[in-house]
Order: C-alpha cells, then structure tokens, then sequence
C-alpha cells in the first residue's frame, strides 16, 4: 500500500532531525537523509515530489546550498509528470503538493550556492557551535586549563574534515579563551602557533572570499593580542 504523502513528508524531516541530534552539520544531516531516501522516490510521482520538496524545503532554512543537491532538486521538481502525480493523490493532495513545490522553486534562488564538494559546517554555523557549547560547559568545568582539551574533543570529527572547520575552531576557542581569561597553557600555545601558520588561500572553496576576509581579520587580531 502506497504510504501517505503528509506521513512520508514527516518521516523525512524525522530522519533529517535525528542526524542533527547526532551533533552533524546542516550539510551533513541532509545529506545523510537524502541518501536514506534513495530509491523512495523511484516508487511513484507522488513520493519523488515529496522526498525533493522535503529537502528543497529544508535548503531553505540552510545558509548554502551546495551545488549539485541544488540542481538535483530543481530538475527533479521541474521533470514531475503531473497526470501521474495526479493519479497517486486526492485533489487537495495535489493542490497542496503543486503548492509546496513552487514554493521551493521560487525560494531555491535566494539561497547562496557552494560549489566545494566537502559536506561540512559553514563558517558561521561552525562559529556559532563552538561558542554555544563553550557556553555550556564554562561554568560547568572547575579547572578552566582543561577547557581546550574539552572544546576540541568535542570538536575533533570537524576538525579533522575540513580545514576550514578545522581553523574556525580554534580561532573561535582561542578568542573565547581570551575573553574569559584562559591562556597561557601548552595546549594555548599550540593551537596560536597553528594559526600563524595558516594560509587563507588553503581552505580553497570551502569559505568564500568575505568569509575568508572576514577569518583573516579576526586571526590577525588574535595573534596581535597574543604576542602583547
């Protein structure tokens, strides 16, 4: 028996939300769900619809999208035969799935595009990570020297995917660091040495240009603070 459309389009976004439970990036979690749903959408009109309108509408909340899910999504919702589709569904179904489709076709636009093929956290995203768990744990650790060893455990899968990750990381620990007056230590020491030999130009098209502007500046006042 054919599963119903609003059971299928809420199976998805469960799965897409259980792997952002396991800690993963928006990037990853999606992707990850997409490749669960491979072959659902082979079933029938109506669950290809649902499966690229489900993650077309979870693109949107994203702040990239990554190229080839984009034009995946676009053909995909653009080639439905919908005296098929309208076949599978009630009328109200296929009203309301006509509905959702465009909607993601006249919004995909709006949302920046990336072009490298690493599934990763974005900048922004990866800052706010970071600051949002050294929240947590700050007043939770009573030595404040274990503090590193605590953010970058936590951190460790990122920092080993990408570079990107990996530098956003720690100029984001070390600027928490200082803020809160935690410094001095080995591991300190490290990690700013890590970040004056780093080269913007590494991390390629995994940050865009304003973005990597945007790092270079923060690390510059960084290694500024720590040299006073």
């Amino acid at each position: 028996m054919r599963r119903n459309y609003e059971a299928l389009f809420g199976a998805f976004y469960e799965i897409y939300f259980d792997y952002k439970s396991e800690k993963m990036s928006n990037a990853e979690a999606i992707a990850c769900t997409a490749d669960a749903y491979f072959g659902v959408q082979s079933r029938g009109e109506m669950e290809k619809a649902v499966v690229y309108i489900s993650e077309g509408r979870i693109c949107l909340t994203h702040s990239k999208i990554f190229i080839k899910a984009k034009e995946r999504i676009v053909e995909a919702l653009n080639s439905l035969d919908l005296h098929k589709l309208q076949i599978e569904t009630t009328p109200d179904e296929y009203k309301d799935i006509l509905e959702r489709r465009d909607m993601v076709l006249d919004e995909i636009d709006n949302i920046p595009v990336d072009y490298s093929p690493y599934t990763r956290w974005y900048y922004h995203e990866m800052e706010k990570e970071v600051k949002n768990y050294f929240g947590i744990i700050v007043n939770e650790v009573e030595n404040k020297n274990e503090m590193i060893e605590k953010v970058l455990e936590r951190f460790e899968r990122e920092c080993t995917n990408t570079l990107s990750e990996n530098i956003v990381v720690k100029t984001t620990l070390v600027e928490l660091l200082i803020r809160y007056d935690i410094k001095g230590n080995e591991q300190f020491v490290e990690i700013t040495k890590e970040l004056e030999q780093f080269d913007i130009n590494d991390v390629g098209a995994q940050l865009t240009e304003n973005e990597k502007v945007d790092l270079s500046i923060r690390i510059s006042n960084l290694l500024m603070l720590t040299r006073g």
